[in-house]
């Protein structure tokens, strides 16, 4: 589809599906321990466990839908066919998983959550890939995934608002925190769905991939691509250390610093978010892509030492700490989607073929991977310390709250970081990388560029 043809109207009714799905997202890794282990009694260490285990699913689902959203030609729109189908699961997985019975154990929590994931992989990945055919343009992409993110960040305001709302009343509990967001997410969902599936057209379909996909196809697909590899290599190690801190920050916001309404804090966290996307889009506009993530997760490192040393009563250096964090989100939500897309062009002039769905597969089951580590693994860490859910911790416990949170995410991101600078691929290169893929559909004699042919030589 040409940039030519991408309105305003279709650009903001695809990206208000990430409304919904923002609301619910952060909200999982924030509230989903507390409620279960401090209000329904289950083990921290049980439900790290089961956040990992669920995840194991994905390394099926992922490739799977991906494969299907890319092969699948149903006369409604390969794409579009999974907006309704995605929908119904995802709702269904989180009314189980916020909506639980009293008397829940740690299986039905497998369950509902593992439902949930699937829901969101049937519904997320086709999405994704959908976004990226829109245009081919570089930096219109940046546009429509800018435009996703910032209904995304405003359905984690709404998710911040909503908590801080029913905190603020008396006897609130975090299965009232709950049941508010799911209500909020049911409704919001299926209007979004429909509304971007009534007015987003289905991009101009492709020759279905030829080959059959698998484990070494992905692995020389993956050796191929070297920006394609950094990219998700960065974006799995992020994040990881992001959900890292995400999954105890209550615990540490209560436990160590003493704030008394958690929520309020994080609705100035992702307002700072939303703001900041525009000036994050004009980032990546002046510096590359790849540059203007690492300099957002330079800042990710640096805020993440500095709430080591905090200590009990410094709510306001918390919150501006946090608020910083909060600035950086947009760079973390834009940039990598945008990248994926771009390095997915390498591919089709490498072999002719359009695999979107498969990239963001690959991309997504790897980041999926690193939430499901970065969720569950401080839980399980937090448990073999002794921590408790429900308070009364002694000084070593809260000690080790205060490494999980600041120092272990800190040195994670490092890696993250490392991972970007080798990044090439270029608002010019990729330039001329479309203008050789539009020539190549009337001239197969065209040279490729420089740098396409040497990987081509490489591979």
């Amino acid at each position: 589809m040409s940039n030519t043809k991408l309105t305003r109207k279709t650009i903001l009714s695809y990206g208000m599906v990430s409304l919904p799905i923002g609301v619910i997202g952060v909200p999982m890794g924030i509230y989903l321990a507390p409620f279960y282990a401090g209000e329904l009694g289950l083990s921290l260490a049980a439900i790290g466990t089961m956040l990992m285990l669920s995840r194991l699913s994905d390394f099926v689902s992922d490739p799977l839908i991906g494969l299907l959203s890319d092969r699948w030609r149903p006369s409604i729109g390969r794409r579009k066919v999974w907006l309704p189908i995605g929908t119904v699961v995802m709702m269904s997985g989180v009314y189980l998983l916020f909506r639980p019975p009293a008397d829940v154990g740690i299986v039905y929590f497998l369950i509902a959550v593992s439902m949930t994931y699937l829901g969101y992989t049937t519904l997320q990945l086709p999405y994704t890939a959908w976004g990226a055919e829109l245009s081919p343009q570089y930096h219109i992409r940046t546009k429509i995934t800018a435009t996703s993110k910032f209904f995304d960040t405003s359905g984690l305001v709404i998710s911040t608002m909503i908590p801080a709302y029913i905190l603020s009343r008396a006897g609130a509990t975090s299965g009232d925190i709950m049941e508010g967001l799911s209500l909020f997410f049911l409704i919001a969902l299926p209007v979004c769905a429909t509304v971007a599936f009534i007015n987003v057209p289905e991009p101009q379909a492709q020759p279905a991939p030829k080959k059959k996909i698998n484990a070494k196809e992905v692995g020389k697909l993956l050796m191929r691509n070297k920006p394609f590899a950094l990219v998700t290599i960065a974006l799995f190690i992020a994040t990881v250390a992001e959900v890292f801190r995400q999954t105890v920050t209550v615990f540490f916001a209560t436990e160590i610093i003493g704030v008394e309404n958690v929520g309020t804090v994080y609705v100035y966290y992702f307002a700072c978010a939303l703001i900041m996307i525009p000036f994050w889009n004009r980032v990546g506009k002046k510096l590359e892509k790849h540059r203007a993530l690492a300099l957002a997760l330079c800042i990710v490192l640096g805020t993440n030492i500095c709430m080591y040393f905090l200590e009990a009563g410094q709510t306001t250096a918390f919150i501006v700490l946090f608020v910083i964090k909060g600035s950086c989100y947009g760079a973390l939500a834009i940039f990598p989607g945008a990248m994926i897309a771009d390095c997915a062009d390498i591919d089709t002039a490498l072999t002719g073929e359009r695999q979107q769905g498969l990239f963001f597969a690959i991309s997504t089951m790897l980041q999926k991977l690193g939430f499901a580590i970065g969720q569950g693994l401080p839980l399980v860490l937090l448990g073999y310390v002794g921590f408790n859910a429900m308070g009364g911790n002694g000084p070593e416990e809260l000690y080790w709250l205060s490494f999980i949170y600041g120092v272990a995410p800190a040195a994670v991101a490092g890696f993250a970081i490392a991972a970007l600078i080798p990044y090439s691929l270029t608002a010019a290169r990729h330039r001329e990388l479309q203008d050789y893929l539009e020539k190549k559909k009337t001239d197969d004699t065209v040279t490729p560029p420089v740098f396409l042919q040497s990987f081509k030589a490489n591979n």
